[in-house]
């Protein structure tokens, strides 16, 4: 049996019918292997924060540019190594093929633009949200008493300093102030440390927490949104699909070889520019177009008014 199996080894065709989807799938399998590696070295933190770095504009300039020499380069190698005729005579399956992938990868692409566009509007919101808070609560700590009251507005007035002034910065590395968390438990234990003497204390005790409460949950909130992006498996996803639709356009086989190479660039530009889009909005506070401090400032600036205004009690 051993000299049988021996000489079938030693038939050509054998050899190359074994061999042959062997490399092909060790083959597929270092392929897979190569962009998942990359996918992770792509969400390491280092290559995430030089990329976010850069102005969006020239990110997605950088990203479309090197897409479209290495889709062109594959392109034009393929359409040199075999003949034309091998492309141009599969071009109707072909055609209804890639209709039926594109579809399916412009939903998946779609439906996570979609969410991390909510994502983001959610965290603009939330910044206002907070704002609004930390006005409310200058406010409202008009009938407290006098030292408790002072306490607490300089904690407000101080935390807002602190957003604008540092925190947004750090928020863009992906970090924060912890100060902020000390400030706002300062002020929490200045308004609930005392019993009220009367209704109107009891009120604006019972008001200025509930803002502070909304103040903190508001703020842990948005910094748990500045560190949840798409995860490694997800941008893998879309970068398996965006190379086969890519990789259909191959495919195809065109009389006019510059006008075919033309429809490749503009599939490319379109699946390119998606992509940098999602990985912008994805973190709301790190990239170039992420949320500002636009509504803290202008929260500043109204406490900063209230403090040096000549009615400093004023209940508006």
């Amino acid at each position: 049996m051993g000299a049988a199996l021996a000489m079938i080894l030693q038939q050509r065709e054998t050899r190359e019918l074994i061999a042959s989807p062997l490399l092909k799938s060790f083959a597929g399998l270092i392929v897979l292997c190569t962009i998942a590696a990359a996918v992770e070295q792509f969400k390491a933190p280092a290559f995430v924060d030089r990329l976010i770095s850069l102005p969006a504009p020239s990110l997605l300039a950088l990203a479309v540019w090197s897409c479209l020499v290495l889709v062109g380069g594959v392109q034009r190698y393929l359409h040199r190594r075999f003949s034309e005729q091998n492309f141009v005579k599969h071009n109707e399956v072909g055609g209804f093929i890639v209709a039926v992938v594109g579809t399916l990868y412009a939903v998946v692409l779609g439906f996570l633009t979609v969410v991390t566009w909510q994502h983001f509007s959610d965290a603009r919101q939330l910044v206002s949200q907070e704002a609004s808070a930390a006005a409310d609560i200058w406010h409202t700590a008009v009938g407290l008493p006098p030292t408790r009251r002072a306490r607490i507005r300089e904690d407000v007035l101080e935390y807002s300093k602190l957003m604008v002034g540092s925190e947004w910065q750090r928020m863009r590395s992906g970090t924060f102030d912890r100060h902020g968390d000390v400030i706002v438990m300062d002020a929490l234990s200045a308004a609930e440390a005392f019993a009220p003497s009367n209704w109107e204390q009891a009120n604006a005790q019972s008001t200025t927490v509930g803002q502070l409460v909304v103040l903190h949950d508001v703020r842990q909130r948005r910094l748990s949104d500045n560190s949840c992006g798409l995860s490694s498996f997800e941008w893998l996803v879309l970068a398996i699909g965006a190379f086969c639709v890519v990789g259909f356009c191959w495919l195809f086989g065109l009389s006019n070889k510059r006008i075919h190479l033309l429809m490749t660039s503009a599939v490319t530009v379109v699946t390119v520019s998606m992509l940098v889009l999602l990985f912008e909005l994805q973190y709301p506070f790190r990239s170039s177009i992420g949320i500002s401090s636009a509504d803290w400032s202008a929260a500043l600036g109204h406490l900063q008014m209230m403090q040096s205004g000549a009615q400093m009690d004023m209940r508006m």
